[in-house]
């Protein structure tokens, strides 16, 4: 065989490896990756003072996630909510200038058995963020609760909002679907703190 088609040949099979190579890594890199799901329950989804406050504070308890929900839970959240957390609400709850943070929270190895549902919000101004309770379980259940953010335009037009003083952009939903009590409550920055209104939704 000639050196040149000798050469020709050699040089062909080393760029065959070469695309082989490259198209398993850059193909096998491509399906990991959507294969990864984001892990939005995470403690380490939120701010790192929230974090450690919620180790020192709240050691015995972790987020609510997908897996702790009940079956009904599961089944009204996913539609609303496919890439978020249902333990976790983001949002302008108590000023258009700063994020609020609300947690719903429940007993480490026993998710089922009660819940505390708080938001961490920062005060213009000053530095660190300050915690409210809105509300807490401490029995069987809460599995058939989640929290989401929710514009507070979706429930309250002008009239309401005066009569209610409902003036931030967000609000907080908190659902309980379980079969017997199905209910939506709405939570809302009014007069310098939280209400909560029954909503038909």
């Amino acid at each position: 065989m000639a050196p040149r088609l000798k050469s020709f040949l050699r040089m062909t099979a080393l760029r065959t490896i070469l695309f082989l190579l490259l198209s398993v890594l850059f193909f096998g890199h491509g399906s990991a990756r959507a294969n990864e799901k984001p892990e939005l329950c995470k403690p380490e989804s939120l701010p790192s003072e929230i974090q450690n406050r919620l180790k020192e504070e709240y050691n015995s308890w972790k987020i609510q996630e997908p897996a702790d929900l009940s079956q009904r839970a599961r089944e009204a959240w996913e539609p609303e909510k496919p890439l978020a957390c249902p333990g976790i609400a983001v949002g302008h709850f108590e000023s258009a200038k700063s994020l609020s943070y609300a947690v719903l929270l429940v007993p480490t190895g026993h998710p089922d058995e009660g819940y505390r549902f708080l938001v961490f919000s920062q005060k213009l101004g000053q530095p660190g963020y300050e915690v409210r309770v809105l509300d807490k379980l401490d029995e069987k259940g809460a599995a058939n609760y989640y929290i989401q953010s929710t514009p507070i335009s979706k429930f309250f037009d002008e009239a309401s909002r005066r009569k209610f003083q409902a003036h931030t952009k967000d609000g907080i939903l908190l659902t309980d679907s379980g079969e017997n009590e199905y209910g939506v409550e709405v939570y809302f920055w009014s007069g310098g703190r939280y209400r909560q209104e029954p909503i038909d939704y």
